[in-house]
């Protein structure tokens, strides 16, 4: 049973979700964390439970039903997140991160190797320890050695598209969404890597080429003393856990059947029994404190956002999306929610997506997680990763991404092509 729309219930449900991602969106100009216009946003819950009660008390059931089922998403969005946060925590005490950026910068690379370096790792990395922590970690290596502007837009820009080009794993909101509502296995996302990768690069290329070279011949970088960057006792074994712990999840998932959120909830009991054994040898690591370093901010965004797009989905208005998937190309509808989510933030497009709940394959759920994953990149309010380049440098503002647009849509129409090339043209993973 769905609640009319257009009914004042269907439209009260909606202005306060759009008053909601209005505050979003603007986070950054009203200094409001997002978190707290999220939890707002749940108020539609109340709108309906009215409705209800005033109209039709037997549609509870329906109510109660759909909440039910809410709880269940919610559950492993949640846990699979704070679980895996608290594993980058407890690798963070050790200086695992510090120390791989310190080892950058004893390596004297020069403007274009730290360039292509911290972009490169924040690819690689960004799958395992999300965007957000990626761009957190390597943006702040280039604050730090940057002399130039110019040079920490050009190379926070470049961190925040390959922050957010880990869609091939469960390194953004939107692949980890998708995979816990079952539209795509994680064996079905890894098929995304030739496209996020080669994307990044092509973008990375274009950014070089159009936006770094003109600032050849200027001091773009400074020396830092990079001494104390240097991994703690212990961090070496405790990386090499943690990446046992996160192939042995993913492992356990693909031929166990295990839930992704159990499976790394396991992997971080192996990180932090490891980080105990430190401390029985006379190694204090703080695990305690460290497991409770989970921003519980952004948790709540989600919980926020996801339950207000049920509301949303409960009085009708999802329905909207399955219809324009059933008529038009789908590879178009993807492909505007992309644009969408560099407009409204991907948590909300990505669960609208998925509640609408339209019939597809695994080529088109593919395409979903990538498109709205990247499409993050598009405007810097976005994405996580986005929001943490403003946080790191207040110089980098919306107007200063936008500069980079057309780089940018090189990832984005270069992705969407290596995917078409992929799953049409060739037929592979389709």
């Amino acid at each position: 049973m769905v609640i009319d729309p257009f009914s004042l219930t269907g439209l009260l449900v909606l202005a306060i979700f759009l008053i909601g991602m209005t505050l979003i969106v603007f986070e950054a100009q009203l200094e409001m964390d997002k978190f707290k216009p999220a939890m707002f946003m749940m108020s539609g819950l109340i709108v309906i439970g009215l409705h209800y009660a005033l109209t039709d008390p037997n549609g509870f059931q329906y109510f109660l039903h759909a909440q039910s089922e809410t709880k269940e998403e919610l559950f492993g969005l949640i846990a699979f997140m704070a679980f895996m946060w608290m594993v980058v925590e407890l690798l963070n005490e050790r200086n695992v991160f510090t120390a791989l950026n310190g080892y950058l910068l004893r390596k004297g690379l020069g403007a274009r190797g730290m360039f292509w370096a911290t972009g490169a790792l924040s690819a690689t990395l960004s799958p395992f320890l999300n965007n957000f922590t990626t761009a957190m970690i390597f943006g702040k290596t280039i604050t730090s050695i940057s002399s130039h502007p110019r040079y920490t837009h050009v190379a926070l820009c470049n961190i925040v598209v390959a922050s957010n080009s880990g869609v091939w794993f469960l390194g953004t909101s939107t692949s980890l969404m998708v995979v816990l509502a079952g539209k795509i296995s994680i064996a079905g996302l890894l098929l995304l890597i030739p496209s996020a990768l080669i994307g990044w690069l092509l973008f990375a290329a274009t950014l070089q080429l159009f936006y770094l070279n003109k600032l050849d011949g200027q001091q773009l970088i400074r020396k830092v003393d990079a001494s104390e960057s240097r991994l703690k006792p212990g961090g070496a074994g405790l990386a090499l856990v943690g990446f046992i712990a996160v192939i042995g999840a993913v492992l356990c998932n693909i031929v166990l059947k295990v839930g992704i959120e159990f499976a790394i909830g396991i992997g971080l009991g192996l990180v932090a029994l490891y980080s105990w054994l430190l401390t029985r040898l006379g190694i204090e690591t703080r695990w305690h404190e460290q497991l409770q370093k989970v921003e519980w901010n952004a948790l709540l965004f989600f919980i926020g956002i996801i339950t207000s797009v049920a509301c949303l989905n409960h009085v009708g208005w999802l329905s909207y999306i399955s219809r324009l998937f059933e008529l038009l190309d789908p590879t178009l509808v993807n492909v505007v929610l992309g644009v969408a989510s560099g407009v409204m933030d991907n948590v909300p497009v990505e669960a609208a997506a998925l509640m609408s709940n339209p019939n597809l394959g695994l080529d088109q759920w593919a395409l979903n997680a990538l498109m709205v994953g990247i499409g993050g990149s598009l405007t810097v309010v976005g994405s996580a990763a986005g929001v943490m380049a403003m946080t790191l440098d207040k110089s980098y503002s919306f107007g200063v991404h936008l500069k980079f647009l057309p780089a940018i849509l090189v990832n984005f129409l270069g992705s969407l092509g290596i995917w078409y090339l992929q799953f049409q043209w060739l037929g592979l993973g389709g």
